[in-house]
């Protein structure tokens, strides 16, 4: 096994115990965000099978990529649902017929029929317009935590990436601590 792939493995474990906390602490009061935040930490648990190891199987990979694909489409459509629901004034939103939900369901089952490139364009937009009103709607009410949350979301996916390596530390580990951080922070969002 690679030192790339352990320090991956070790990546994908913070990035999942970051998600872990608030999927089981945010059930009550946000069980929108908490599926959220259960996606990405499950994500990456697969993701710390697979890279903890030499030879992956082929179907932990799938899995794996599947996974993340669905923590990027509605995890992230979840947790910003929940922002928008916490600060939305009362009765002014209605949260199962939000957008970016509906959004997400729809490219889940549409994904299989669209061609890749297509696919991957409606998963950036669609994972963009969730992160984007996230960060507006806490922008709009002060809350700090959640655009805090919103920029390392942001900056994770379009500035860092996944592919090659910086400072000799392969992107995907910059990534994976990038959004571990931007959990930590749409949680304090949902809380306080």
């Amino acid at each position: 096994m690679s030192a790339a792939q352990i320090s991956t493995a070790v990546s994908d474990f913070v990035l999942s115990a970051s998600a872990l906390l608030p999927a089981v602490t945010l059930w009550r009061p946000s069980p929108v965000g908490s599926a959220g935040f259960l996606v990405i930490g499950v994500a990456a648990g697969l993701g710390v099978l697979r890279f903890g190891q030499g030879l992956p199987p082929a179907g932990l990979v799938r899995a794996h990529q599947a996974v993340s694909w669905l923590a990027n489409v509605l995890g992230t459509a979840c947790i910003s649902a929940a922002l928008h629901k916490k600060m939305a004034p009362a009765g002014g939103h209605d949260l199962w017929t939000d957008y970016r939900l509906v959004g997400a369901a729809l490219l889940l089952v549409a994904r299989r029929f669209l061609p890749p490139n297509l696919s991957e364009l409606a998963t950036l937009l669609l994972s963009g317009i969730s992160v984007v009103s996230a960060g507006i709607v806490c922008g709009m009410n002060g809350n700090t935590a959640g655009v805090a949350g919103a920029v390392l979301y942001a900056v994770s996916g379009l500035v860092i990436g996944d592919e090659g390596s910086f400072l000799s530390i392969p992107r995907v580990d910059w990534f994976h601590y990038a959004l571990a951080l931007g959990n930590y922070a749409f949680y304090s969002a949902l809380t306080n």
